[in-house]
């Protein structure tokens, strides 16, 4: 589905001599991303009014999303696969939270935030094999990477300290780091070395 409205919207682009061909594959890869992310957000939303969890997938996603977009980490192959793979990770965190006792979740969060700040220190930033960085994109997303994870893990402290609703997203919050700290184990290249 993805493939085809990218295929129609380019040969708009390209009949209306908005783009040119020679820059075709540029504007396909990214137009692809931007079709692939509108319909994973619209399809979250969605499963978040259905199931009566918006505030918890948004939570995630926020926390998930906004650490991995400096850091990287593990690529699916396809947009469906991304989808069901990040919606398999909502659905854990946030069943997780649900059973967690409150009396743990202080605990919980500060062992997600350590383990996620020593994971982006150790492995961000992790590149994608369709878009290799330059050492300077690497110096820089690893600045990045580091500073996002601190900043949110201060944000998700302050919840936390908050307690009542606040400290059950904080813990979502703590989990969508965690998740996403981990998916920077690229377990080929740890066969690798």
């Amino acid at each position: 589905m993805t493939d085809i409205l990218c295929k129609l919207t380019l040969e708009k682009l390209l009949d209306n001599q908005i783009i040119k061909e020679e820059d075709m594959e540029v504007y396909e890869y990214g137009l692809t991303l931007l079709i692939g992310t509108i319909g994973k957000i619209i399809g979250f939303i969605i499963i978040g009014l259905l199931t009566g969890l918006l505030k918890e997938i948004l939570v995630f996603i926020i926390f998930f999303s906004g650490l991995r977009l400096q850091a990287g980490g593990y690529h699916a192959k396809t947009v469906l696969s991304c989808f069901l793979g990040t919606l398999v990770l909502i659905g854990f965190a946030i069943l997780f939270i649900k059973i967690l006792p409150t009396s743990y979740q202080p605990l919980f969060n500060l062992f997600s935030i350590v383990i996620s700040i020593l994971l982006v220190c150790l492995y961000s930033p992790l590149e994608s094999e369709n878009r290799p960085l330059t050492e300077e994109e690497k110096t820089l997303y690893r600045k990045r990477s580091i500073l996002a994870v601190i900043v949110g893990s201060i944000f998700i402290l302050f919840l936390a300290i908050k307690g009542g609703k606040f400290l059950y997203f904080a813990s979502i919050a703590s989990m969508g780091f965690l998740l996403e700290s981990l998916t920077l184990l690229s377990f080929e290249s740890l066969r690798k070395n």
